[in-house]
């Protein structure tokens, strides 16, 4: 039953995983609208007309193929994106021109309808009535003026159903200024970033921050003086460590050594005595304490056992005492 439990957990993560990260229709954005084109970009039959640029906010391809634009939500679905051409693959982070000249029959790419007079465009799902984004063309738009987003793909969008967002969707609606993230931008670009203002580096805008060079002198030094604290303390333990050591060495060579002991041949290698000898041994002492052959032993030296061989003749150890020298360590 765990085991069940395990593989359903696991197939539910993948499916949501799957679900999560899969291409949305949400991530696509009209970005920026030409209405009037005299002197732009032509298209690839030579004619200038005008042009919607769509981005995908997503950071995984996403497939147009099936959306609709029109500029009437009576009409949902006015003009539909042709299916089966790879370039309606956009890739992540990237940009779709549609030319709205009109005339679908001069190529996949050619809206059939112009953008003169418009003031709104919508974007819509594959289904045809799912709202995913839309425009509001200012009027008294100039020719050659475009007006989009000023950063790509961020800004006020149409809200779906949660459960329609996806997960790859950039963060374009976390900070959306007053005019929606909308304006006339300098210059048209269309296939490119709508961003046309200059890029600090980070040396200028470190610059810009500290004109003279104090901070940086000032962090500068700091991070010198902390490595060399560190390494001033580290030195130190790692010093004093090894002097300890040495001191223990120097002590430990100049501590007079013990005299080692000597043992004798038979206490100390026990197992080189003939076995004979030590039961001969054994016997006399124990004759010895007990007394019962004190004619047999004499005790004329000090610390030494003598034996009467004569006398021990017909004690149950006799036949032993004969072996015996009379000195066993000889």
């Amino acid at each position: 039953m765990k085991k069940f439990y395990s593989i359903f957990i696991l197939a539910s993560l993948l499916l949501l995983s799957s679900e999560a990260f899969s291409q949305s229709p949400v991530d696509i954005r009209i970005n920026e609208v030409l209405v009037s084109n005299e002197n732009g970009v032509a298209n690839e039959t030579g004619e200038r007309c005008g042009w919607v640029e769509l981005f995908n906010t997503a950071y995984g391809m996403v497939d147009v193929a099936g959306f609709y634009i029109t500029d009437d939500k009576a009409n949902p679905t006015k003009y539909m994106i042709p299916k089966g051409n790879v370039k309606t693959q956009v890739p992540l982070r990237q940009f779709f021109v549609l030319y709205a000249d009109g005339q679908p029959q001069k190529g996949v790419f050619h809206m059939n309808f112009t953008l003169e007079g418009v003031k709104d465009l919508y974007l819509y799902a594959t289904d045809g009535k799912t709202l995913l984004d839309e425009i509001h063309i200012p009027a008294g738009l100039a020719a050659d003026q475009s007006f989009g987003r000023y950063y790509d793909g961020e800004g006020t969008h149409e809200p779906i159903n949660w459960s329609k967002m996806s997960a790859r969707k950039s963060s374009v609606d976390k900070k959306i200024a007053a005019d929606g993230g909308f304006s006339i931008l300098n210059h048209p670009t269309p296939g490119s970033t709508n961003i046309t203002s200059k890029i600090e580096t980070k040396s200028e805008k470190m610059k810009d921050m500290d004109p003279y060079g104090g901070i940086l002198a000032i962090t500068a030094m700091s991070t010198v003086f902390i490595c060399l604290i560190v390494l001033y303390l580290c030195f130190r333990s790692i010093g004093k460590r090894a002097i300890r050591k040495a001191e223990a060495e120097k002590a430990a060579k100049a501590a007079p050594k013990a005299a080692p002991v000597k043992a004798s041949s038979i206490s100390a290698n026990p197992s080189n005595v003939d076995e004979e000898i030590l039961v001969a041994i054994a016997a006399a002492c124990h004759m010895y304490q007990s007394g019962t052959i004190d004619s047999s032993i004499h005790d004329v030296e000090s610390n030494v056992i003598t034996f009467n061989k004569d006398l021990l003749k017909n004690s149950p150890w006799g036949s032993r005492s004969f072996t015996l020298k009379q000195d066993p360590r000889i």
